[in-house]
């Protein structure tokens, strides 16, 4: 397992003064549990630490991690890692005439928000996370980011975290990013659906799926 030097509260450690820290926690109505996430800027290093914020999915092979869980040929495989991708951030597993996934091609060698938590999260709650990324992309200075999830580390600037959430900044439609099809939002714009008819969560407030192409 892994080792725990301490626990963040009313004991400051010794470096807490190389880090600016942002928490996002929403507490949602009817949802199973509140959203959390902190994210870290170690100023010494101009190093943005976070969880979830945003993901950068590279493309090529799959890493060579996937080879512990199934064979060779099938981590060789042309669609194994574009279909571990989508089926990772809840886009469908849609493909055009050429045999190519449109979805994961959008996604990928780009820092962006993973679709689902821009489905279920900001559709939810738009005011709290752009606050949440305007503290840090307006105040703070780094150009790497590291995730937890794909490829790390990044080169990124604010400017480019910003940008993975123009959706929430940019009151013009026709400037924001029209990478994704609108039929690649249809997964979880379902799910939001059921949700809202069955009252089995907290309905979406916000369209998330703004700036998509109908293409």
């Amino acid at each position: 397992g892994y080792r725990v030097d301490g626990i963040l509260g009313s004991d400051v450690p010794p470096w807490a003064n190389e880090f600016d820290i942002a928490t996002l926690y929403i507490k949602i109505p009817k949802n199973a549990g509140p959203v959390s996430e902190i994210a870290f800027c170690h100023r010494p290093t101009k190093t943005l630490v976070a969880t979830d914020a945003v993901v950068y999915v590279p493309s090529g092979d799959a890493p060579d991690i996937y080879k512990t869980y199934f064979d060779a040929d099938t981590v060789k495989d042309a669609t194994f890692w574009p279909k571990t991708v989508l089926q990772s951030v809840f886009l469908p597993l849609r493909q055009d005439n050429m045999g190519n996934y449109p979805g994961y091609d959008a996604l990928k060698d780009r820092l962006v928000r993973a679709p689902i938590l821009r489905a279920l999260v900001d559709a939810r709650a738009p005011d709290e996370v752009r606050n949440w990324i305007e503290e840090q992309t307006t105040n703070w200075d780094f150009d790497r980011v590291i995730t937890s999830h794909f490829a790390s580390p990044i080169q990124a600037s604010p400017a480019d975290v910003r940008a993975a959430f123009d959706y929430l900044f940019e009151d013009d439609v026709s400037k924001l990013d029209s990478s994704l099809s609108c039929r690649d939002w249809e997964l979880l714009d379902s799910i939001n659906q059921f949700v809202a008819q069955t009252n089995a969560g907290a309905p979406a407030v916000f369209d998330f799926t703004r700036g998509c192409n109908n293409k």
